[in-house]
């Protein structure tokens, strides 16, 4: 592999033929059959051969003589997989499928944008260890992308090789028409839109599957008056722990007939807009099920069955659209008596996002119970700022290691939006790119940092300095800083969506905030730390001098740069935040004052420069929300200082 240019997701096996010849950007096009001929039609090879020769592809010094493209239809290879030969000024390509042959094209044109026109023969042979590799992105927590976002994101995800896109919604992501009166703030997709979307991932062979919640995770919805009743716990629920609040309803009450009706209601006029044969139910996390509203029937039937009963009408509801039902595992895993009862059309989303906890165990039980399943690792951006990039690596790592054991017929990385939805793109792109390898060839890819690290700069970022990947991976570091136990996020994040208190009751809500992770699966590790700010402080000096350095192209480079920028301000606001409410190195009420107003001024810039780089890829929708945590920690900076 080390002689193996500069490709990535590598491929199965690689031989070099030795020697090296120049592309021509003159084709000569063969098909061997007549198969072959429609696959080259379909794929577009002579178009896309020449967009990559002329589209920014260097052709200094290229052949003046035609390249011979020679194409075979190969039905015995697997349906992913490609044969691609490169020697003697003779392409060789062989597929059995269109995707087939559009992954070889993939790999030629990557090839030829990082390595030029003069290319060392070699021939690959290659397919992937995954059949369903792909991306959810959380749309349903504030930010909902514009669509020259989202087109961007679709062809990052070709050119890994993905073939699978969800967009996750639990709010009024989509514009349903019924109930688009109870939602005025919203600025959701329209139908028009997800199926300009689902014609444009098509056509880069990637199933954009329809997700929409429909039993946990409802809150926006039960938010509003007329859905009020139709909540677990219309009033909130009590913790089966002392805690100084209620939980918010977030789950829907299965026992009445209207919350499936609600839920039916939203598949009817999402789901025609979708070419995918599945759809993401999801139904996780469904807290507080059988403990309101629902009691008496669950006290009768059983949690278990409560549940089973209600997900058996929304795999009818699928089905009603000819469509294959695809659901969250969580539930199952507290309840395995219901695995063996789950139809064959229904495939289970095993996820869990934190590195420590194995993959192995549940996916040994969903093979043993002939469950068809995918892997579900996640980016680890979301309550982070950054990233938690040593989280990230292991979580995916084991998650395709696991699954591949164990049968997993794919693997989605999920980049959820908790906490404000704060992680700008490029936070995901290490994340995206890494999933992308282990899922195409798993032993190939997982140990390859460098040549992850090497992709993202010069594909992802387009880093004409070839440092960006690595600079996002320490970026996703700074929680090494804080020495904190905190789960399923970092320690500064959480400060700065708390805000400004003193010391001791700070500390009293991140033991109560380990205590409410514990109910949903959290470890129960009391929470520690051991921030210095001075070590943090010359972190933050090293990652902006590194940022001064990248040499970013591409129509965003400029966002992507001072999103950046942005993203090491709030990393460092949040630092300074610690320092003032442990009064760290600050003697005297002039050293606060000062280092107050310098918070204050420093979030002045965040807050703003948060708002205009939001709009610049996004909905307005979401924004005011994602932003209140910034603007209350303002006002309390103003309030302290008056004081």
């Amino acid at each position: 592999m080390t002689e193996f240019m500069n490709l990535y997701p590598k491929p199965r096996s690689f031989k070099s033929l030795g020697g090296s010849s120049v592309l021509s950007p003159h084709l000569k096009l063969r098909a061997i059959g007549d198969e072959a001929q429609r696959l080259i039609a379909n794929v577009q090879v002579e178009r896309r051969y020449h967009r990559a020769m002329k589209g920014g592809f260097s052709v200094k010094g290229a052949s003046s003589a035609e390249t011979a493209f020679e194409m075979e239809f190969l039905p015995d290879l697997q349906p992913q997989g490609y044969v691609l030969e490169w020697s003697n000024d003779r392409l060789k390509v062989g597929a059995g499928t269109e995707i087939g042959l559009h992954y070889a094209m993939v790999t030629l044109e990557q090839l030829v944008s990082r390595e030029g026109t003069t290319l060392g023969h070699f021939r690959i042979e290659d397919e992937p260890s995954f059949p369903v590799r792909g991306v959810m992105l959380d749309i349903g927590r504030n930010k909902i992308p514009k669509m020259d976002t989202l087109y961007a994101l679709i062809d990052k995800l070709s050119e890994l090789k993905f073939n699978h896109l969800q967009l996750y919604m639990e709010g009024f992501c989509f514009d349903y028409a019924k109930y688009r009166s109870s939602f005025p703030e919203a600025t959701p997709l329209s139908a028009a839109e997800f199926r300009e979307l689902d014609a444009y991932a098509r056509s880069r062979y990637i199933d954009l599957v329809p997700n929409q919640n429909c039993l946990g995770h409802m809150g926006p919805w039960l938010a509003k008056p007329e859905f009020r009743e139709l909540a677990e716990h219309p009033d909130g629920m009590e913790p089966p722990i002392p805690l100084p609040f209620k939980l918010p309803p977030t789950t829907m009450n299965p026992a009445n007939e209207r919350s499936a009706a609600l839920a039916k209601d939203l598949f009817d006029e999402l789901l025609p807009n979708f070419s995918s044969e599945y759809v993401n139910l999801n139904m996780d996390e469904p807290f507080g099920l059988g403990s309101g509203k629902s009691k008496e029937r669950a006290d009768e039937i059983g949690v278990g069955e409560l549940y089973f009963n209600y997900a058996e009408k929304m795999f009818e509801a699928a089905r009603s659209h000819s469509k294959k039902a695809m659901m969250w595992g969580d539930v199952l895993a507290h309840h395995p008596e219901l695995i063996r009862r789950l139809p064959s059309d229904v495939t289970v989303l095993h996820w869990n996002y934190d590195a420590p906890v194995p993959f192995e165990p549940h996916c040994r039980r969903l093979r043993e119970n002939g469950v068809r399943y995918y892997v579900c690792p996640g980016t680890s951006g979301w309550s982070s700022i950054a990233g938690r990039t040593d989280n990230m690596l292991g979580n995916i790592a084991d998650a395709a290691r696991s699954g591949l054991a164990h049968g997993a017929e794919g693997l989605i990385v999920a980049d959820w939006g908790d906490g404000g939805h704060w992680q700008v793109p490029a936070v995901g792109y290490p994340a995206i790119a890494y999933a992308a390898g282990a899922s195409w060839q798993t032993e190939a890819n997982v140990d390859e940092l460098e040549a992850l690290e090497e992709y993202v700069s010069a594909r992802m970022l387009r880093d004409r300095s070839g440092t960006g990947g690595r600079f996002l991976l320490e970026l996703g570091r700074y929680g090494r800083l804080e020495r904190s136990t905190m789960e399923n996020g970092t320690y500064t994040a959480y400060l700065l969506g708390r805000g400004l208190s003193d010391r001791e009751t700070l500390e009293r809500d991140t033991a109560i905030r380990t205590e409410v992770l514990k109910l949903i699966g959290g470890s129960g590790t009391p929470f520690t730390q051991d921030y210095r700010f001075d070590e943090t402080e010359s972190w933050l000096k090293e990652r902006q001098e590194e940022l001064n350095r990248l040499e970013l192209e591409g129509p965003d480079a400029a966002i992507v740069r001072d999103e950046l920028a942005n993203t090491l301000r709030l990393i460092e606001q949040g630092a300074g935040l610690h320092r003032y409410i442990y009064r760290q190195g600050l003697e005297g009420a002039a050293a606060e004052r000062e280092w107050l107003e310098r918070l204050r001024e420093q979030l002045e810039t965040a807050l703003s420069e948060f708002k205009r780089l939001w709009l610049a890829r996004n909905r307005e929708g979401g924004l005011s929300s994602s932003a209140a945590a910034f603007s209350k920690l303002l006002a309390q900076y103003e309030e302290a200082l008056q004081e």
